[in-house]
């Protein structure tokens, strides 16, 4: 059972090639990720925050609508209806 040197190297150099070629094709297939981009966390907004931004908006849609109805804000009429300067003053930086 002699067996030719070049003929267990030919066959060692075989296995070395699929070897070689299955962890070239396994790399290929199991290590693929997508690179994912995740959003920062959000920030939690206070109760005042929040209710700043509310009233911000309201404060908005409520000048807009006297300004689609009437064309402007009318601050002298607020202000004889009771409406306080600092509402005024709110109302005006909308």
């Amino acid at each position: 059972m002699d067996q030719n040197p070049e003929g267990v190297s030919a066959f060692w150099s075989g296995v070395w090639r699929l070897q070689a070629d299955f962890r070239i094709a396994s790399h290929a297939i199991f290590s693929y990720r997508a690179d994912v981009k995740v959003a920062a966390r959000k920030r939690e907004k206070s109760e005042t925050q929040l209710l700043d931004q509310a009233t911000t908006g309201l404060l908005k849609a409520a000048k807009q609508k006297m300004v689609k109805k009437h064309g402007r804000v009318d601050y002298g009429k607020l202000r004889k209806e009771g409406y306080s300067d600092r509402f005024l003053a709110k109302l005006e930086q909308a």
